[in-house]
């Protein structure tokens, strides 16, 4: 067969591994090589509240191109004077989530969970940056 199959055996034999992991265990430390004090306090809170209820490592989510969600929001909140929300529109695993700016619904965004625990939200941060101000413009 082709690509897909050997991709699609990978993914499989990679969730039926996380499937087998109990509630807080992972395969490696995150943070074993990383001055904890030293990341910003929403981050060090999360990993205190992850470590606390024993689950896995706190990870925190990021757009597709890697960069971290926390620190593109704050900044366009900060430059906008607004506040933007990620909300799961239908509660359950791979339900829908919408962006909201001062409660008002921006539209769909699309979302996964990566093998290593992370929440990725499914646009580049510069794209998303982009959606805002346009957003804001129409306003």
């Amino acid at each position: 067969m082709g690509e897909d199959t050997e991709d699609t055996g990978d993914a499989e034999r990679t969730v039926a591994d996380l499937r087998g992991r109990s509630p807080g265990e992972d395969s490696e430390d995150p943070y074993a090589d990383v001055d904890v004090s030293a990341l910003p306090g929403w981050w060090q809170r999360a990993i205190e509240e992850f470590e606390a209820f024993g689950l896995r490592p706190y990870r925190p989510p990021r757009f597709a191109d890697g960069v971290l969600k926390h620190t593109v929001i704050d900044g366009l909140e900060a430059d906008h004077d607004v506040h933007i929300d990620f909300v799961g529109v239908n509660p359950q695993y791979e339900g829908d989530w919408t962006v909201r700016i001062d409660g008002e619904s921006v539209g769909p965004i699309g979302r996964h969970r990566s093998p290593e625990g992370y929440t990725v939200f499914e646009m580049d941060a510069e794209a998303f940056r982009e959606r805002v101000r346009r957003y804001l413009e129409s306003r």
